[in-house]
Order: C-alpha cells, then sequence, then structure tokens
C-alpha cells in the first residue's frame, strides 16, 4: 500500500497513542486495586499492544486483515463489584476516569483516520480498531456504572 504524506501522519500518531495507550493500562493495572480491574487492565493493554503493531504494520506498508470487535462475554454488573477499600476505590476511579478519557480520544482518531484513508481494506482495519476502542470504554463504563462511579 502507498501512503499518502497525510496517511503517513496520521499513522504515526495512531502509533504514538497506542503505544501510550499499552504504557497507560499497563500503568494502571499495576496501580488498581481491585482484582476485577487488574485483570481488565492487563486484557486491554494486550490489545493496545497489538493495535500498536497493526499500525505499525500499515506504516510500512502492510494491510493486515480486518478484525473485529473481541469476543469476550461482559459480565453481568453483580460480577463487576469492586473488592477494593473506600480509599482503593477513590484511586481506581481516577484510573477509569483517566482511562475512558483516552479510549474516548483514541477511538475519535481513529474515526478521523477512517474518513481520511483511500484504501478500502486500510479503512476496514481502522475501523475495527475503532470498535475495538469502543468496546474498551463500554468495558470501563460498565465498571464504573456497577459502582456508582459513572452515573
Amino acid at each position: 500500500m502507498n501512503l499518502t504524506k497525510k496517511e503517513q501522519s496520521l499513522l504515526k500518531d495512531l502509533q504514538n497513542s497506542e503505544k501510550m495507550c499499552a504504557e497507560k493500562y499497563h500503568k494502571a493495572a499495576e496501580a488498581a486495586n481491585d482484582p476485577i480491574l487488574k485483570e481488565m487492565f492487563s486484557q486491554i493493554e494486550t490489545a493496545e499492544q497489538d493495535h500498536y503493531e497493526t499500525v505499525t504494520q500499515m506504516l510500512a506498508g502492510e494491510v493486515p486483515q480486518p478484525r473485529g470487535v473481541e469476543a469476550k462475554r461482559q459480565k453481568a454488573p453483580e460480577q463487576l463489584k469492586s473488592q477494593a477499600s473506600r480509599a482503593g476505590k477513590k484511586q481506581d476511579a481516577y484510573l477509569l476516569d483517566d482511562l475512558l478519557a483516552t479510549e474516548k480520544y483514541i477511538s475519535a482518531s481513529y474515526n478521523t483516520s477512517v474518513f481520511e484513508f483511500g484504501d478500502e481494506q486500510a479503512r476496514q482495519v481502522l475501523s475495527g480498531i475503532q470498535q475495538q476502542e469502543q468496546h474498551h470504554g463500554k468495558r470501563l463504563s460498565d465498571y464504573m456504572q456497577a459502582n456508582g462511579i459513572y452515573c
């Protein structure tokens, strides 16, 4: 795939954002007080690292096969109840707020990129990643709602 300057610029921005996302989720998994969140953050970190690698391939001119949203079954609200102390819940709420804002930002960045790319397969790959980012945000907000953090 031959990339325009604009497409290259968009991919470099996405690559930097995905690297930051993976690092944020890694640090959040280490800092989280609730074991449910530690697991969730670690799973999303792995997905963000995969996104980083996909964008890196695209920068090299390769277009991988499009993938859909991860098919993980959502936990019921009662399974998302925090096991952390009150102070721990407050710290976890801060992590969740930050990560949800990050997911909103990165999803919007992918949305813009989908509109800017000319290659249909590249658009499908970027759209698939955007859907995954939206799914990550949904997982975060479901946890927040189950714990009275997100109203």
